[in-house]
């Protein structure tokens, strides 16, 4: 989930595991099921879940496919997945960047990335590594977070910097059809029906600001426009925001097969 810098090196995010691990969003949000309906694992499956974490989501393919590798740059993600999820006898861990995995050409059948890709400096390198590693007619899952209007962009993406030094840009639905397409990648169906709705003070707290990074986060809400407000369910007292609902891009992508690509 951190964003592909040298192990350890990403903004603190190794120290944020435990927080992470027992994240119920992350654990359990509403796009864990419908990712796992597309991605579809079954017994005879290798998959492969980039930008880990602590393993939420790897776990829960894992409990359905043959063999999972989970795939994060951050030790400490690394280490609390490990902890959770460590007995599981078909899941293991590797510590590598999403855009420069090390792992073996087309040998994987499914791969996911949760909540992941919106940290990637470079995601078409991201992207275009996924490509390499699916086997002909493999699937890919997308689900992160989404801008849902190109006039709520500059709003949105100032909140996310400021809670959040690793974030690089909350893409449009059409931007990831772009991004899959220079990649190899077929689009099969795609959304933005998913809300989290997260309360603002635990969203802040997942991070472990400090009091001016905290201070600076609420005052983008108390200035956010009327657009803002309406497309991203703000609720406020006070003027104060308690909460908001952030939109997520859920797609399902798959690399064509061989005879597909043949002249």
């Amino acid at each position: 989930m951190g964003e592909q810098q040298p192990a350890g090196a990403a903004h603190g995010w190794s120290e944020r595991g435990p927080g992470y691990a027992s994240s119920a969003v992350h654990r359990a949000g509403p796009s864990l099921e419908p990712l796992l309906a597309l991605a579809r694992p079954g017994p005879q499956d290798r998959c492969l879940d980039i930008g880990t974490g602590t393993g939420h989501t790897a776990a829960r393919l894992a409990a359905a496919a043959a063999e999972v590798v989970a795939l994060d740059p951050e030790p400490g993600m690394l280490d609390s997945a490990r902890e959770r999820y460590g007995s599981l006898a078909n899941l293991r861990f590797v510590q590598a960047a999403a855009d420069d995995t090390g792992l073996n050409a087309a040998s994987f059948d499914i791969v996911t990335a949760r909540h992941t890709l919106h940290h990637h400096a470079d995601v078409a390198a991201s992207l275009r590594e996924v490509t390499r590693l699916l086997k002909p007619g493999g699937r890919f899952v997308l689900v992160d977070e989404v801008t849902p209007d190109p006039r709520v962009d500059a709003w949105l993406d100032a909140v996310e910097r400021a809670r959040d030094a690793t974030h690089v840009r909350a893409y449009t639905l059409a931007e990831w059809q772009a991004f899959l397409a220079d990649a190899g990648l077929q689009w099969i169906v795609g959304d933005m029906h998913i809300r989290y709705r997260l309360r603002v003070d635990d969203w802040i707290g997942l991070m472990r600001l400090d009091a001016a990074g905290d201070a600076e986060v609420r005052r983008l809400f108390r200035q956010a426009g009327e657009l803002e407000r309406r497309l991203l369910g703000i609720e406020y007292a006070q003027d104060e925001a308690l909460a908001f609902a952030l939109p997520m891009a859920l797609v399902l992508a798959v690399k064509p097969s061989e005879e597909r690509t043949q002249p």
